[in-house]
């Protein structure tokens, strides 16, 4: 007699339509505790061995698991990739926006909100960020996703960056550029802490900046872009300070 899996019967991906939130589309149940285990499971696969090399046997191994198991959850290793990218940063999200929640009962919220951000990329698998980065280049969907997630995190960051620079600074800064500059600062910490380790020193660069940031809030003009069309050299040559 064939044992049915209590926990499949809540949920199978084939009986439900796709979700389509926007940012983050999904198309299994992320609250299922199995199809939970599973993602994190295959993330930490993935960011240990890579897309490539991972198997959705080595998965379910992970777990203790047979691969039919996963497959059932997971028509593909394709699919299971999209769905891991997509759970992953969402988890990062939800850590930021609460500990900026957090941040708002505290005496600094500003502060606090910009260092939660670092501290939600510690917490983050900057090995399958890695990953992903790579495989979206070839991979049209994983590309799409993760433009929409970048544009949920800059707009986690800009309200961060209105409660840093003050509300005269934010007025006269233009913010979507600004937080795409704090994007790439933190995934380039992010990316020199994983390969050189503590020697990095990425604790006290982080640091530095958020100093450069309060100090360009004050002085509102130091943080002006240039016309469109202008060259970092055009700027840096209007600006000799």
């Amino acid at each position: 007699m064939t044992t049915v899996d209590p926990t499949a019967q809540q949920f199978h991906p084939m009986n439900e339509q796709p979700k389509d939130n926007g940012a983050t589309p999904r198309s299994v149940d992320w609250n299922n505790p199995r199809v939970a285990a599973i993602l994190d499971a295959a993330a930490k696969c993935f960011a240990r061995k890579g897309f490539s090399a991972t198997t959705l046997a080595e998965i379910g191994k992970e777990l203790g698991l047979r691969k039919s198991i996963v497959h059932y959850y997971f028509a593909s290793k394709a699919a299971l990739i999209h769905e891991v990218q997509s759970y992953t940063y969402q988890k990062y999200l939800d850590r930021v926006k609460e500990a900026i929640q957090a941040a708002g009962s505290s005496g600094d919220p500003a502060h606090v909100a910009m260092r939660a951000l670092w501290a939600a990329v510690g917490e983050g698998d900057v090995g399958l960020n890695i990953e992903v980065w790579s495989a979206s280049r070839n991979d049209e969907e994983l590309r799409r996703r993760a433009q929409a997630l970048q544009e949920e995190k800059r707009k986690v960051i800009e309200d961060g960056l209105r409660a840093l620079l003050g509300p005269s600074g934010a007025n006269n800064v233009p913010l979507r550029p600004l937080s795409t500059l704090v994007m790439s600062v933190l995934n380039g910490l992010a990316v020199s802490e994983y390969v050189e380790g503590h020697d990095a020193q990425v604790q006290k660069s982080y640091e530095m900046f958020l100093a450069l940031l309060a100090a360009g809030g004050k002085q509102p003009s130091t943080l002006s872009t240039s016309s469109p069309g202008g060259s970092p050299q055009q700027a840096a040559a209007g600006n000799p300070s």
